[in-house]
């Protein structure tokens, strides 16, 4: 084995351990804004690059999500996106603002589907700032609705891997926390994990 496809390999693997507890700690901030116990599913992992690989570890492709996605800064780099199945987001949107029409998503449904998505992702991006010691900025929310595919065209174009995926949820999904690494960051991000 190469150094450089070894190196790869430990990078990969630090990351996975990082999505596990970034995941967790995203579940349970996710569980307090919702008012339920959530917890987090064990990792998925897509090495890539495979794009229709990264939509299956969403869901079925004619299943319709919500997505709330923000951009990660230097030292990783990438999207982190959590894609809510639409029947999911509706409920919690409804149970949020109960003023809300039933079966859809108004302007005040959607900005609360935000701030859970950013509350996820904040709690996420924390948990990997703390493991790698370092400041690790995201940008501001944006959010979609539609297929996997297209959520993942819109907020993480040209996404293909790798990939970390965690379900959230407790008995059932609430949804999907997906983290997409710059791959051409990889060799940076094995310089801050200290990996030769």
């Amino acid at each position: 084995m190469s150094p450089s496809v070894r190196r790869r390999g430990e990078v990969l693997e630090a990351l996975r351990r990082l999505a596990a507890q970034g995941g967790t700690q995203a579940a349970d901030a996710v569980g307090r804004f919702l008012g339920r116990a959530t917890l987090a599913d064990e990792v998925r992992f897509l090495e890539g690059p495979d794009a229709q690989g990264v939509v299956r570890m969403v869901g079925r492709p004619d299943q319709e999500f919500v997505a709330i996605a923000m951009e990660l800064q230097e030292p990783l780099g990438g999207r982190l996106v959590l894609l809510l199945p639409a029947e999911e987001a509706e409920l919690i949107s409804q149970r949020m603002v109960p003023d809300a029409a039933a079966g859809s998503l108004d302007v005040v449904g959607e900005s609360a589907l935000v701030e859970m998505g950013n509350i996820a992702g904040s709690s996420f991006v924390s948990a990997l700032a703390g493991r790698l010691q370092s400041r690790l900025l995201h940008g501001v929310p944006r959010l979609t609705r539609g297929g996997a595919r297209a959520c993942l065209d819109t907020l993480a174009p040209g996404a293909a891997g790798p990939a970390l995926a965690v379900r959230l949820g407790c008995p059932e999904t609430i949804g999907t926390l997906l983290l997409l690494p710059d791959p051409a960051r990889l060799d940076g991000l094995a310089r801050v994990l200290e990996i030769p």
